[in-house]
């Protein structure tokens, strides 16, 4: 029995005035933003796909405001939602397209083709279709990116045949989803588990790094390099791991580095003032230092700027990254009440290669 395509009556293609319906939101929001997800990760995923044969640069902005664009227009002809068309997509490229251009009289030409071909539409099985989607998927399929993928890290080849074995099983969107939930928990895993490694000077005055058992000199200022996202997720962690160093017995000032800390948030600033407020009662003192623009602004809008203190706070310096730094170590002489002092500094074991 051979299926073939419905035809397309020209008759049928109504101007529509959407007219919104508050009652309706409840009921048609879930379904509406899973299709618009769903339509953004599709049309992504095939602009990368082929930018990657390319070498061209996809600009995900510019592709969801014109795509989001597109499905407002399509309500008028009480369209559905679309996104990219991965067999079209495909078809220009092997074609030779250079420009987006040739989307633009590829869309043309389908409007012309249904509005004086409608009825013929029907004419066309649906076998015909289903083939052409098929070869256009298996050209789409690069043994040399899967291997990239594979071989790189174990997290991308966890995420690829959790998303490969998903779409085998289960429907596409469900195997998207899949994916990018056990990439997203993989990620905040990955950047929620801060690790500090332990510097000191030696007897030459060099900057090395301690040993788990070595022995340390008394200590009374500890400077420690706060790199990487301190969101929500990492907040938690970098406090307890401060209050693990401030329990020194000699400790007197702690200076933390922000210069490459990222994405502090609500929950961050109230961990750091629950961390002040327990180094201040072992009478320790705290001071921040390379604090960016972005840092500096959470800080004051959260008010932990004032818990610290204006004169502890050291913006970041673009030409001389060391100079904060110094100014915080000046400082931290100052509390202490002499011009030297033994100092221990913490860095991120991945960026060992650009400590002090």
């Amino acid at each position: 029995h051979l299926v073939m395509l419905e035809k397309v009556p020209l008759g049928e293609l109504p101007l529509n005035v959407p007219i919104p319906r508050i009652s309706l939101v409840n009921d048609l929001a879930p379904g509406a933003l899973a299709i618009a997800f769903l339509a953004i990760l599709e049309g992504s995923s095939i602009g990368k796909s082929l930018a990657a044969r390319t070498g061209s640069v996809i600009n995900g902005n510019q592709e969801m405001l014109g795509m989001g664009a597109a499905n407002l227009a399509s309500a008028f002809l009480s369209g559905m939602p679309a996104s990219g068309s991965l067999t079209r997509s495909v078809l220009n490229y092997t074609s030779g397209s250079k420009t987006a251009v040739s989307h633009m009289f590829a869309g043309l030409t389908c409007l012309v083709g249904v509005l004086t071909l409608g009825p013929l539409i029907g004419y066309i099985p649906r076998a015909a279709l289903a083939v052409v989607v098929i070869g256009v998927g298996l050209s789409l399929i690069s043994p040399d990116q899967i291997r990239i993928v594979t071989k790189s890290t174990n997290t991308d080849a966890l995420v690829f045949f959790v998303t490969l074995i998903a779409g085998l099983l289960f429907k596409l969107d469900f195997a998207i989803y899949l994916g990018t939930g056990t990439s997203i928990v993989l990620f905040l895993r990955k950047a929620s588990t801060p690790e500090l490694i332990e510097y000191g000077f030696n007897e030459e005055g060099d900057l090395t790094q301690l040993k788990k058992n070595e022995s340390r000199a008394d200590e009374h200022i500890s400077i420690v390099h706060v790199e990487g996202e301190l969101f929500f997720g990492a907040a938690e962690l970098f406090r307890d791991q401060i209050r693990i160093v401030s329990e020194e017995p000699n400790l007197k000032v702690i200076i933390l580095k922000m210069r490459n800390a990222h994405h502090l948030d609500a929950t961050t600033m109230m961990a750091l003032q629950e961390l002040i407020l327990y180094i201040r009662e072992r009478n320790c003192h705290l001071i921040v230092s390379g604090a960016r623009r972005d840092v500096y602004r959470v800080f004051k809008r959260s008010g932990v700027l004032s818990i610290v203190g204006r004169r502890n706070f050291f913006m970041d310096t673009p030409s001389n990254p060391n100079l904060s730094t110094a100014k915080a170590l000046k400082r931290a002489q100052e509390i202490l009440g002499k011009k030297t002092a033994n100092i221990r500094i913490y860095v991120d074991p991945k960026k060992q290669t650009q400590s002090e």
